[in-house]
């Protein structure tokens, strides 16, 4: 919250804003690894890395077969980002609305088209593509949508339209 809220006090009134976080939802199958990859104390090095990714690809348990079809499961340096990241913060689309409601921000849409597209295919109603609690009903319905990670507008409330 204090890196948007300094972004946010950059902003001109109505200013717009694009944000990318990770997904709570999305990424269970990261955490569930980052779990697993903490207790082996594998450690951080290219060569443990290496040495994990190894196991994971010849591995026949699901969460590990799921993770193989991450294009950062193949780069050495995406794979650290992706299972060794130091601190990840993640996020639910309410705790979204929360933010966006405290920061005096509007939320103008998210911004990856397929997913828009795939929104559309299960609610037309126009209206619906800027309703948070639409969205989280359809993130509940399908819950990897968000698996890159949510991207979306937003822009600054105008003081004089929210008094």
């Amino acid at each position: 919250m204090a890196g948007w809220t300094v972004l946010t006090n950059c902003l001109k009134p109505t200013g717009l804003m694009m944000i990318g976080l990770y997904s709570e939802l999305a990424r269970q199958q990261i955490v569930k690894l980052r779990n697993e990859i903490a207790r082996s104390d594998a450690g951080h090095s290219s060569l443990a890395m290496k040495t994990l990714r190894a196991k994971f690809i010849s591995s026949n348990q699901d969460h590990h077969k799921h993770i193989r079809s991450s294009l950062d499961f193949y780069s050495l340096s995406t794979l650290r980002d992706l299972l060794f990241h130091v601190q990840e913060h993640r996020f639910t689309i309410p705790q979204i609305r929360g933010c966006l409601d405290e920061l005096g921000l509007a939320f103008c849409g998210f911004e990856q088209t397929r997913i828009v597209n795939a929104f559309k295919s299960w609610n037309p109603n126009e209206d619906a593509l800027y309703d948070l609690g639409k969205w989280s009903e359809f993130e509940q319905d399908n819950p990897r949508t968000f698996a890159g990670m949510y991207q979306f507008w937003c822009q600054k409330v105008n003081q004089m339209q929210s008094g």
